[in-house]
């Protein structure tokens, strides 16, 4: 204590200059509009460059994570140049001999996997999007279904030359057709309660559902079999809320669905859906 008082009573002057400097300089910029406005662009000046040496730091100490799981991810991707269809288990009888069907026979769908990079997102809409960093030039159109490795995100809606947008399953009127562990079909809509967590709707209490069972897409819709959705978290009012396995408010990277044979398929149902609007 007695080393601060003979510090300060040394460097008293000093303090004293100090602080009336420091009032000096307040009521100048107070008073002087010119140095108001220099002392303002300064600052801003120093806390944007701050900002965006702190997003650097941030985005850097990130990027290994982010590599890793691109990493794996691309891996996996390549492994399964195709995404393997169950044969279907039924016997042809419409002829009297019967025809055994190779138990090891598989269709395989193809799949084109198109990379892209989120830049803008939204959550807390009636309608929200997910801007990305991929367009028609990268092959992109709309109604192509948007994936992470982690599960279901949305699909395409609008579409320009380098960049796209999403509808994101946190949308109304967003429906997916999905699967549970007994093979009953059903469907998930947004909650409009809780960002993390969709309803599952149209499955019968004989499923049996149980907590934590892991719900995925059925393959009726545009979303390839089997993609994850989430896991069932609770039973409510006769519909089951289910915890999504994606999480929006960490979303930097997607993973855009090119169907090569859902084109065929699409053309045929048009087909089918104009007979039925001119009838």
């Amino acid at each position: 204590m007695r080393n601060l008082i003979y510090f300060i009573k040394i460097y008293y002057s000093f303090f004293v200059f100090l602080i009336l400097e420091l009032i000096c300089l307040l009521i100048v910029f107070k008073n002087n509009s010119y140095q108001q406005s220099s002392y303002i662009n300064s600052a801003r000046s120093i806390s944007s460059s701050f900002y965006t040496k702190k997003e650097s730091i941030v985005s850097f100490l990130t990027l290994n994570a982010v590599n890793d799981s691109l990493v794996k991810e691309n891996a996996r991707l390549k492994q399964a140049l195709g995404i393997p269809v169950t044969a279907n288990p039924f016997k042809d009888t419409s002829y009297t001999n019967t025809r055994t069907l190779d138990s090891n026979a598989k269709q395989t769908v193809h799949y084109k996997y198109i990379a892209a990079k989120v830049i803008n997102n939204s959550t807390d809409q009636k309608i929200n999007y997910i801007t990305l960093n991929v367009g028609s030039r990268q092959g992109i159109k709309p109604k192509m279904a948007v994936i992470t490795d982690k599960g279901v995100v949305g699909k395409i809606s609008h579409v320009s030359e380098n960049y796209s947008v999403a509808v994101s399953i946190l949308s109304d009127r967003f429906n997916v057709n999905c699967v549970v562990p007994d093979g009953s079909i059903g469907n998930i809509k947004r909650d409009n309660k809780d960002p993390n967590m969709v309803l599952l709707k149209g499955i019968p209490l004989s499923a049996n559902l149980k907590l934590k069972d892991s719900i995925m897409t059925s393959g009726y819709s545009i979303f390839p079999e089997k993609i994850m959705i989430g896991k069932v978290a609770k039973f409510v009012n006769g519909d089951y809320q289910v915890w999504l396995s994606t999480n929006f408010n960490n979303l930097h990277y997607v993973y855009v669905v090119q169907d090569f044979t859902n084109i065929e398929r699409t053309i045929l149902e048009d087909s089918v859906q104009a007979e039925t609007d001119i009838q």
